[in-house]
């Protein structure tokens, strides 16, 4: 990869609220001497795209994590996920699930659908917030002589999910695998630091690519949003009238098994529990 020309005007933590991202923000804003030698001081900022449809402790642990921090932290949203999904509309009010459900249909063939949530509900919120507070005028060509970093904490051992931003005005940076920190090592680190405190995993309430002990962890710190995941993963089959299933072929279902969520959680509950499943989120904006 060649390096980058132009100067730096703006350097931006992308918060997912997970355990990497965490951690990153919390050693960035103890001015970390390993990262601080890698050329990374405190950003700018640390943006975080809410969804409206996060469990609950997401948003108490962002409040903790904000007043812990030494840079500012910022929310910002483009629309009501559940509001949103359950009229079978995507934030610019097309007529389309963006959601990744998995389908089956009537002759048994088994489906998933394309994934767009992450880029309509945290991928663009995130550039468009960035790039105005790097100073970018709307409809107008940012400076092609300056560009502004976004740091992203996929650790080293999802080095799969690295990607290059897809705007040419944002330079895209992985500290925590710059200096070779895994996530077990952020929850190691995050665990010796705060023993008293709980390290969430970031996700929407309803998303299809939580792991079994991910929906377990859910059920068991957050009964009344795993109860709405399940009533939402009923509605979803109940009438073929639905704004949602007007736009499928098949039948829709939250977990990979393609059966009520529910009822698959309560056999895993005493038996084995899948992995980690957000390999298959290729920006790192979701899940850490």
């Amino acid at each position: 990869m060649n390096p980058r020309t132009g100067t730096v005007v703006y350097r931006a933590l992308s918060l997912g609220a997970g355990a990497q991202s965490t951690v990153l923000a919390l050693l960035l804003s103890r001015s970390d001497r390993r990262l601080a030698e890698l050329g990374y001081p405190m950003p700018d900022v640390a943006v975080f795209a809410d969804t409206g449809w996060e469990p609950e402790y997401v948003y108490r642990h962002l409040n903790w994590l904000e007043a812990e921090l030494q840079f500012p932290l910022i929310r910002v949203s483009d629309g009501d996920l559940r509001e949103n999904l359950k009229q079978g509309r995507t934030v610019s009010g097309h007529r389309f699930v963006d959601v990744p459900l998995y389908t089956v249909n009537e002759d048994g063939r088994k489906g998933m659908l394309r994934r767009q949530c992450t880029n309509h509900y945290k991928i663009r919120p995130i550039y468009r917030r960035i790039r105005q507070l790097a100073g970018g005028i709307p409809r107008r060509p940012f400076p092609k002589d300056k560009y502004a970093e976004m740091w992203i904490g996929i650790s080293q051992d999802e080095m799969l999910r690295m990607k290059p931003s897809r705007e040419s005005w944002v330079e895209h940076r992985w500290p925590l695998v710059d200096i070779g920190m895994s996530r077990s090592d952020c929850i190691e680190w995050f665990s010796t630091e705060y023993p008293d405190r709980y390290l969430p995993r970031s996700a929407c309430v309803i998303c299809p690519y939580r792991s079994d002990e991910h929906w377990v962890e859910l059920k068991q710190r957050e009964p009344n949003s795993y109860e709405e995941a399940v009533r939402f993963d009923r509605w979803l089959r109940k009438s073929t009238e639905t704004p949602v299933r007007k736009l499928l072929n098949g039948r829709p279902y939250l977990h990979s098994a393609r059966k009520p969520l529910d009822s698959v959680i309560k056999q895993k509950e005493t038996g084995s529990v899948t992995g980690e499943a957000f390999n298959n989120e290729c920006e790192g904006l979701c899940g850490v």
